[in-house]
């Protein structure tokens, strides 16, 4: 170049423009956040290591024309992959339970310096890594179909489940299940209106209007012997997601069940007088006695010293204040552990009154009979080891009966089986079915599929 007939060296134009290039490759500054990566001599902002996750920056190639499409170091020198900064130096960053699992942890969360937003900066949009990023869809990782971003136990009870999953992350979840789709339960309906921001429980993705944080649909509410879900979570110990107190939240109000906030009655399915199946006592199909004894203060609503109950309040009733209990006689059942006494007036010597032994031998009913023992001592193949109660009948009957042994229980003691009423055959089928008798002789076998019985030729008679 020359001026006024002299030639000027062209190197410091070419440094400057050099040097501007540089500036402007690793200047970017995001929009949405205000922030800029680098400051005019080239150096990410104080405040920098502690802001930029899943907002300052907002996709991978904002950082590799410094940093390297590796990001392992680029023009600037410096890896995105030190001591203090991304996941791959955490120890123990991707752990199988019970480990604790910080890579969940932090993809679950909300978005900002965690969620799946903040994955998506290095993972790409789609988790696929673009190439030249480390894919989340291998067959090491979470797929290896290339379907999802997250891991196969996905549902509800499985090891990573997505229910503690910060709803926040909706709009990423929604890139696959917008309308329910990919889901193992039905589109909500009525879907939400267009345009609706997408959301785990408004009807844009999987679940119904907000605040209903379960299915809606047949996976949620089932006949058996299909699982349980709904019965599952609302006879559970009380907690964030389970109990009775749980479902009132937004079923009831004061001491219904009636609607509540959700507008949706438990009365509607269970009756109009009880938040429970009728099919609840001893023996139905949705039976009481697997509740844990935590929901017993909403019993109390409406059981307080045996009301609205088939069987006599409890008595001498507990002293007034009491905290509500299945079996501290506030409800309807007796002193704890057991819906009967603990002492010596249960257990007794002949020729004392027996009534643990005539309550086990009357007739097969809701407080009597030996299903009925079975409920707390035993388990539903057919022995008295100890069950839910941990008490086991053969403490007292025995290694291999839940009746008294030997000649007490056949003809000559103090515990005749002979007053024991027939109703109890299905019981004792458990182990005496087409057995020998007492005096040695097998009944003669009665049809196939006949039910047991003391004198038809089924159990011993």
């Amino acid at each position: 170049m020359m001026a006024n007939g002299r030639i000027r060296p062209l190197w410091p134009v070419l440094i400057s423009v050099l040097l501007a290039l540089f500036a402007t490759g690793c200047s970017t500054s995001n929009g949405n956040s205000g922030l800029t990566l680098v400051d005019e001599n080239g150096n990410h902002p104080s405040n920098f290591l502690s802001t930029h996750p899943g907002y300052a920056v907002a996709e991978v190639n904002q950082c590799t024309s410094c940093h390297g499409d590796d990001l392992m170091g680029g023009i600037s020198g410096q890896s995105c992959f030190l001591s203090s900064c991304h996941h791959d130096t955490v120890p123990g960053w991707v752990a199988a339970p019970p480990a604790a699992q910080p890579h969940g942890n932090s993809a679950k969360a909300v978005p900002g310096s965690s969620g799946f937003v903040s994955c998506q900066i290095c993972h790409a949009s789609d988790f696929s890594g673009d190439g030249a990023q480390v894919t989340c869809l291998s067959a090491g990782c979470h797929g290896g179909s290339g379907q999802s971003p997250h891991p196969a136990d996905w549902g509800s009870g499985d090891t990573y489940f997505h229910t503690t999953t910060a709803e926040q992350n909706a709009p990423v979840c929604a890139q696959c299940h917008l309308n329910g789709n990919n889901s193992p339960i039905g589109p909500p309906s009525p879907p939400a209106p267009a345009g609706t921001a997408p959301g785990c429980f408004n009807s844009t993705l999987c679940h119904g209007e907000s605040p209903v944080p379960h299915p809606t649909g047949n996976a949620w509410v089932t006949t058996p012997p299909a699982a349980q879900p709904h019965g599952d979570d609302a006879k559970a110990a009380p907690g964030q997601t389970t109990g009775f107190a749980y479902c009132q939240l937004c079923h009831g109000t004061g001491t219904d069940f009636a609607g509540g906030s959700s507008g949706t009655s438990c009365y509607t399915c269970h009756g109009a007088s009880a938040p429970h199946p009728a099919a609840w006592q001893t023996g139905d199909t949705y039976v009481h006695t697997t509740v844990d004894e935590g929901n017993a203060s909403v019993c109390a609503f409406c059981h307080t010293a045996g009301s609205n109950s088939p069987i006599a309040p409890p008595s001498p009733p507990a002293p007034a204040g009491t905290a509500p209990g299945c079996f501290n006689s506030t409800l309807c059942h007796g002193a704890p552990p057991a819906p009967h006494p603990l002492d010596n007036t249960w257990v007794t010597t002949p020729p004392a009154d027996q009534p643990h032994g005539d309550d086990a031998k009357a007739a097969a009913g809701s407080t009597t009979g030996f299903a009925y023992c079975q409920e707390c001592h035993g388990t539903p193949n057919g022995d008295f080891a100890g069950g839910s109660s941990g008490v086991s009948c053969y403490t007292c009957h025995g290694v291999s009966a839940p009746h008294p042994m030997g000649n007490q229980w056949q003809t000559a003691g103090g515990y005749t089986h002979r007053t024991t009423s027939l109703t109890n055959a299905a019981v004792c089928a458990y182990c005496h079915f087409n057995e020998p008798g007492a005096g040695n002789h097998p009944p003669t076998p009665p049809p196939a599929g006949s039910t047991p019985g003391c004198l038809n030729g089924t159990l011993c008679h």
